[in-house]
């Protein structure tokens, strides 16, 4: 029997701040501190990869500031002993194409494979057209179809965008546009992985919420964004005061997984606290 341990963060939002729907939502100002917390959590725990969900930059005024954003947010990545993978989110894609964000995270394609000992892990590339039209192209999906085929172990999916059906409702972001949150073409693909009896788990972010939901024995976990502006003014990301003004305080959440044999432990640490214990189909 077999054990895994991984680490995740997602939509960490380097960049300037703005308002949505009357407030400061996405508290960018904590970005880069709280990756760097998170880093040091994660060469804690001692995992076996680190993910990256996407979205690490809020897309601002032209290609020049987001990709230095987003150098900024590997170098601060760099800091992990462990591999990270790198999803890319749609902010990424606003003024950035998927060729330049392979070029500076170090990719050869936006979408690709990494077998460990324990797993492979496929990362899957939603694009966006300006944050909507969510599309996993039929190119990438006979690749995907390829390489669970090779796989000999079981396989864990990392994407941005949702792959589930799960609850938008009271989600500020998503709740009145589910077209900027789901992928289009999800039922497909999670037909394809129950095809397969090898996909025990699919990971990712966007939602700013965190939610785990479990379609025909996969299960779907998406992650709290980093930087999501809670309520409850003059906490710190341990839950301590710290005299912050009235505008609310970051989440600070990331994830710890732990698999052992036919189990999955996740965990969000930080201000929006998530625990689940699931059984898997697969046996790592």
């Amino acid at each position: 029997m077999a054990a895994l341990k991984f680490a995740l963060v997602s939509d960490i939002h380097i960049g300037a701040e703005s308002e949505y729907e009357g407030a400061v939502r996405k508290l960018s100002r904590y970005s880069i501190p709280y990756l760097k917390d998170f880093v040091a959590k994660a060469n804690e725990f001692e995992p076996a990869f680190v993910g990256q969900l996407g979205d690490m930059i809020e897309d601002g005024p032209g290609e020049g500031a987001d990709a230095a954003n987003y150098r900024q947010g590997l170098q601060v990545l760099a800091g992990c002993r462990a591999p990270v993978l790198h999803v890319l989110g749609n902010h990424e894609q606003v003024n950035l194409s998927a060729d330049a964000l392979c070029a500076l995270a170090g990719l050869e394609k936006p979408y690709y494979e990494v077998s460990f000992d324990a797993c492979t892990v496929l990362v899957l590339f939603s694009s966006s057209s300006r944050h909507t039209d969510i599309h996993v192209s039929s190119e990438q999906i006979a690749w995907l179809e390829g390489a669970l085929k090779r796989s000999e172990k079981p396989v864990l999916i990392f994407v941005h965008h949702p792959l589930d059906e799960q609850s938008l409702l009271g989600n500020v972001w998503f709740e009145r546009y589910p077209d900027y949150c789901f992928v289009e073409e999800r039922a497909e693909l999670r037909r394809i992985f129950e095809r397969s009896g090898k996909v025990c788990a699919v990971f990712g972010g966007h939602v700013h919420q965190n939610s785990a939901s479990t379609i025909n024995g996969i299960h779907y976990i998406t992650i709290q964004s980093l930087v999501e502006r809670l309520p409850g003014a003059g906490r710190s990301v341990d839950g301590t005061a710290d005299g912050s003004a009235d505008d609310g305080i970051a989440s600070g959440s990331y994830a710890l997984v732990h698999i052992t044999g036919r189990e999955l432990k996740v965990k969000v640490f930080g201000l929006d606290t998530f625990e689940k214990t699931l059984p898997l189909l697969c046996e790592f």
